[in-house]
């Protein structure tokens, strides 16, 4: 086993004024430069967890909270945001969320995160520069960033996030407002921040992304944990459909191989195959 950089310990939180919780004894680990996925349907409490993760709450959002998140030496619950901050980042669901609207430009914006840390201008120039190259928006780097779609806004977010080098990426569902060839160029950009040792905890929907990205899966489930463990051993048991959660393309093509009468190992030996027919498919 890697070494563990977040830990949660059986959490539970409350929402200020609603009767039910969002999460409940949630208990998870993840490995240092691992690629981890939460899913779930809508309502589950993958942003609440989300949120927890990043110290949004309790330091942000108000209600009754019990168990601990740890990431690495910090207990978030006793760090401030600015000290989590340097160890993990959250790109939001909502882009326009993270807009500090105080940046007159998307120049300043993408620096406002390494002002409030002091870093010298001459630094900051040099990383402003890469990460709007790396993000694609280095053409837009002097427009007011109340003036940009939401594909724009959305990549601003997320290298405003990237911009403060935190150890561990916190992505929920970080591409809502981008179209599918957007939204790929910024998952191959994560993929290549994994690749270089970065720890990726992502929330997405797309499930033949999160088949293909995640080393390990967590279902949540009405706010609680249904299951841990590898994308074949998630999508491969039925049981998981019980908690509404969708399955990639390729573990359907698979199923109705079995119903036609193939043996699951007949069907698992034409699997590779069938998940390389699908991608074509899908990317072509």
């Amino acid at each position: 086993m890697g070494k563990v950089v977040l830990e949660v310990k059986d959490f539970s939180f409350r929402y200020r004024q609603t009767k039910r919780k969002a999460l409940k004894n949630v208990s998870f680990q993840v490995e240092e430069g691992s690629f981890f996925c939460i899913i779930g349907a809508n309502g589950s409490g993958k942003s609440t967890l989300c949120n927890a993760l990043v110290g949004l709450i309790p330091h942000y959002f108000v209600g009754k909270m019990s168990g601990e998140v740890h990431v690495g030496d910090l207990k978030v619950e006793d760090s401030s945001i600015a000290q989590l901050s340097a160890e993990i980042g959250l790109v939001f669901q909502n882009p326009f969320n993270q807009l500090s609207y105080t940046a007159g430009t998307v120049a300043e914006e993408l620096a406002y995160g390494l002002g409030n840390r002091g870093v010298s201008r001459e630094v900051m120039k040099e990383k402003v520069e890469y990460v709007s190259r790396l993000m694609r928006i280095d053409h837009i780097i002097h427009k007011n960033p109340l003036e940009l779609s939401g594909g724009q806004v959305q990549r601003v977010a997320f290298g405003s996030t990237f911009i403060m080098e935190p150890k561990i990426l916190v992505l929920d569902e970080c591409t809502t407002q981008l179209d599918p060839l957007g939204s790929e160029e910024i998952f191959d950009i994560v993929k290549g921040l994994n690749q270089k040792g970065i720890t990726v905890i992502m929330v997405d929907h797309e499930m033949e992304r999160v088949a293909r990205c995640a080393d390990k899966i967590l279902v949540l489930d009405a706010g609680e944990v249904a299951a841990i463990d590898t994308p074949q051993n998630i999508f491969r048991d039925p049981e998981m459909l019980k908690h509404h959660i969708g399955i990639p393309d390729y573990v359907k093509v698979c199923q109705a191989l079995k119903e036609k009468g193939y043996t699951r190992r007949e069907a698992e030996i034409m699997e590779e195959p069938a998940i390389e027919l699908v991608k074509e498919a899908l990317t072509g």
